[in-house]
């Protein structure tokens, strides 16, 4: 998943690019947040059609498991808010009070996907770098979030392949089986991971690493089209 996430992060067909488009998504993430339910089903629409756009299966593809959360969250508050009801489902009960809470909860939720699922599937961990720096973050806060996204990658090859090489011994076959090869898989993993955590630290040495990653910049574009929209969910939300 992360090699192919990578892979549509850098073929994706980008209206906005460069920091602009992170800014972009941060500030419509905000006025999802704050403005009404125009603004929220704006934002839901907006930034699906770019999500779609950029990505077509893949964004969908990428919602299916946060969507899933978000239902089962919803169905729970439909049947626990009390107040008048307007439908009964055998021992369930759904309320006005429990129905308007579930749409507010589901509209603003769901444009909040929208709009960072959208920064996902655009947006590589060196561009949301660079557009930090923009923003004269500490440079050791910058630098740290790359160290761990490097660390992350190195924990998920060294799992990968460890996960099959299991398979291909059938390593999980049987449920003992599978419990004693995910103990060994855990220490195992773990061992490895500072091993090469230390190969890196050498590696960085050997090329003169300063405690700054150089950080290649993308040229700016939309920025007219950002501006549309954010103005756009801004008039939606005062209507």
């Amino acid at each position: 998943m992360r090699e192919t996430l990578e892979k549509v992060q850098v073929e994706s067909r980008k209206v906005v690019d460069g920091y602009v488009k992170v800014y972009f998504a941060f500030i419509s993430l905000l006025l999802t947040i704050l403005l009404n339910q125009k603004a929220q089903i704006a934002a839901i629409i907006i930034f699906s059609a770019l999500s779609l756009h950029a990505a077509g299966k893949h964004y969908l593809r990428l919602l299916k498991v946060p969507l899933s959360f978000l239902i089962a969250g919803i169905a729970v508050i439909l049947v626990t808010i009390n107040g008048k009801p307007v439908l009964e489902l055998w021992i369930f009960q759904i309320t006005d009070k429990s129905l308007n809470t579930a749409i507010s909860v589901l509209l603003r939720s769901f444009a909040s996907l929208s709009v960072l699922f959208y920064l996902i599937i655009t947006t590589s961990i060196p561009e949301l770098v660079s557009a930090l720096k923009k923003l004269k973050l500490p440079d050791f806060a910058v630098e740290m979030l790359l160290l761990v996204y490097r660390a992350v990658q190195t924990l998920f090859d060294e799992a990968g392949r460890f996960d099959r090489a299991a398979s291909s011994r059938l390593g999980y076959a049987s449920f003992k089986s599978f419990l004693k090869t995910t103990s060994m898989l855990a220490y195992t993993l773990f061992i490895k991971s500072l091993s090469r955590a230390e190969k890196l630290n050498v590696a960085m040495a050997a090329r003169c690493y300063a405690g700054e990653f150089p950080v290649l910049e993308v040229e700016n574009r939309g920025l007219s089209f950002a501006i549309a929209v954010m103005l756009t969910i801004i008039f939606l939300g005062w209507a």
